[in-house]
């Protein structure tokens, strides 16, 4: 505004009579322009906390809380924060700029954790017991723990139906479990043990008479007793009662034998009132059902004495890979009523393969995860691995406790070991690490590692980010406009998408690389926009030949318009359509060849319009030549 100007101004407010200063004001400022500006901005330490304060103040709720308190202490945003935080920012910081005014704002974005790591560190454990080990039998039973020869996915798969048959399909469990390194020295190994210190592992059934079989100690010996007997003078018991070994299973060993370690007084050579019996078919409730074959025994007590004799080994061959129990049948009368004490019972067996074995194999303590497939549960191998007893040995510290903790910090180990764990570890490798933390308590933890550039490297939530604000004139928005130049690969996603289309692979060259409908080359990073390449030559086209020059030129446009959209859907499968409530476009730089033999540069602007992961792309403007 020039001088005269203004002082025509004071001139005629002067004459109104009233307030001129303030008028003048108010002319002057209507004439002024706020200032515009295009700048680049990087959030600090105190924007993060600045943001955190304002979303703790409107948090609705605990998870809402810990969200905002985390911006501050992570220095980093999660989805959707730029885009609702970061114009008040801009606003505080630059509040004399105007419209149209553009920011470039730099900061650290939060992926968030990869959520299906929670599914390994939630899985329920579960501890393979000392009944497990036995209910498994074999060399499994007898070492209680699994081998080489033994692995744990022979057994576990039966062993969890048995343990969840109600679990649902999908089910995940963590089986934690002892592992020999190698197969033990194996040889004759003991099977079942019964000393009778109390009774509890056996049975006991009275069928005559109201003696039965009783536990009973004398000096350093304890056994299983029971007596008719009253007096030589007085008239014995009538009795008939059993005691019944538990369950003895000889599968997975050979050349089973048994021992029997036993006292006999009062006995007057009436052996039928003293049996061993042995069975495959006893249910644990009823021996009158079951088949009991007796068992010959040579090396007897005399009948006369309270000395414990040991019998000689029973040969058991005939039952290999059976389950048998051992039954004390004991019969007294009135008139001749026997004491009988059973020291201990004792069977043993050979494990096959002893050649090969270790006579102290190391034992580690392993886990595996198992997934309920209908009704299968099957190990799940590929992709994640839990660490052993011996892998926190392997790094030292750790292998104190068998955990990480806040002195031994996982990420200090961890790609280490992974190197030489996987020593042929493929580039863009991904695996899920399971391992033990302690903080306070032990917990189960999983970090995800990839194999990239001959390292392995922690999945780390947090990128740097640039988006785009512009200032509408009341405030700043977020842009979530997309702006790339189309690189070969992009060139090659249009080229594939003609080759896949039965009405137009006809139109891509013999080198795979370029493509005559849309246009597009990845060998020259372009599309070739020539109008001759359409009309003459193999990759002529009908519905050129009625066209103008300037009517074909423009289908020319119209297609590579199109094909960038063909490329689009391609390269973001997963576009969205609006981001915080701003519709997303994208500005795509594209390369030509021109119809002289000369280069040019075009902007396609296209509109998603329909989220993926199928999204729709619509065009807006262009191509407009730069």
């Amino acid at each position: 505004m020039n001088k005269l100007y203004k002082f025509l101004i004071v001139i005629a407010v002067a004459l109104a009579g009233c307030n001129p200063m303030e008028d003048i004001n108010n002319q002057i400022d209507q004439q002024k322009e706020a200032p515009t500006a295009e700048f680049e901005y990087t959030l600090s330490d105190a924007d993060y906390s600045t943001i955190s304060s304002e979303a703790l103040a409107i948090a609705a709720s605990k998870e809402d809380s810990t969200t905002a308190s985390y911006i501050k202490s992570s220095l980093s945003l999660p989805e959707g924060f730029a885009a609702d935080y970061v114009p008040a920012v801009l606003k505080s910081m630059y509040p004399a700029l105007g419209k149209n005014s553009v920011a470039k704002v730099t900061y650290n974005y939060n992926n968030g954790p990869k959520t299906y790591l929670t599914e390994y560190t939630d899985a329920g454990e579960y501890y393979i017991s000392s009944s497990d080990y036995e209910s498994i039998g074999g060399a499994v039973k007898v070492y209680k723990y699994f081998s080489p020869s033994n692995p744990p996915e022979t057994y576990l798969p039966d062993l969890l139906a048995n343990k969840y048959p109600d679990a649902a399909d999908s089910t995940l469990k963590m089986v934690t479990y002892k592992y020999a390194t190698t197969d033990p020295a194996g040889g004759e190994v003991g099977i079942y043990t019964e000393e009778f210190t109390t009774l509890n592992n056996v049975s006991t059934f009275d069928v005559v008479g109201d003696q039965s079989w009783y536990a009973s100690s004398y000096k350093q010996d304890d056994f299983a007793k029971i007596s008719g007997y009253v007096s030589k003078d007085t008239a014995s018991y009538d009795n008939e009662d059993w005691l019944v070994s538990a369950a003895i299973d000889l599968n997975g060993f050979t050349s089973p034998v048994m021992q029997i370690s036993q006292a006999i007084n009062f006995l007057n050579d009436q052996w039928d009132q003293i049996n061993i019996l042995i069975s495959t078919d006893f249910d644990g409730t009823d021996v009158s059902t079951a088949t009991w074959t007796p068992v010959n025994i040579t090396t007897l007590p005399t009948g006369s004495s309270w000395s414990f004799v040991t019998s000689e080994r029973i040969d058991l061959s005939a039952y290999e890979g059976q389950t048998v129990y051992v039954a004390f049948k004991y019969i007294s009368s009135t008139t001749n009523a026997a004491t009988w004490e059973i020291n201990w019972l004792k069977v043993y067996g050979t494990i096959e393969g002893s050649g090969s074995g270790t006579a102290d194999p190391e034992v580690i303590t392993k886990s595996d995860f198992y997934r309920l497939d209908g009704t299968t549960w099957k190990m799940e191998s590929d992709g994640v691995y839990a660490l052993s007893s011996q892998d926190y040995d392997s790094m030292g510290s750790p292998g104190k406790y068998n955990n990480f903790s806040s002195s031994d910090n996982p990420d200090d180990y961890l790609p280490q070991f992974l190197s030489m764990k996987y020593p042929y570890a493929q580039e863009g490798d991904k695996l899920a690490v399971v391992y033990k933390y302690y903080s306070g308590g032990t917990s189960t933890r999983a970090d995800e590692y990839s194999f990239s550039m001959n390292e392995w490297t922690k999945y780390d939530p947090v990128e740097v980010k640039t988006d785009q604000f512009i200032n509408v004139g009341s405030k700043w928005i977020f842009d979530p406009t997309v702006k790339f130049t189309m690189a070969s690969a992009d060139y090659q996603l249009i080229v594939d998408a003609v080759k896949a289309n039965p009405d137009t692979k006809n139109l891509v060259d013999s080198y795979g690389t370029g493509e005559f409908y849309y246009g597009a080359n990845s060998h020259y990073n372009n599309f070739d926009i020539r109008l001759v390449k359409r009309t003459t030559g193999d990759f002529a086209q009908a519905e050129y030949s009625d066209l103008t020059e300037e009517e074909a030129n423009a289908l020319i446009m119209d297609r590579m318009a199109e094909g960038v959209g063909v490329m689009l859907k391609a390269k973001f499968p997963n576009a969205v359509a609006q981001v915080s409530g701003v519709d997303v476009m994208y500005e795509v730089t594209v390369s030509t060849y021109e119809n002289d033999g000369s280069y040019g540069t075009y902007v396609v602007t296209l509109q998603c319009t329909k989220s993926g992961p199928d999204p729709s792309f619509e065009l807006v403007e262009g191509p407009t030549k730069q």
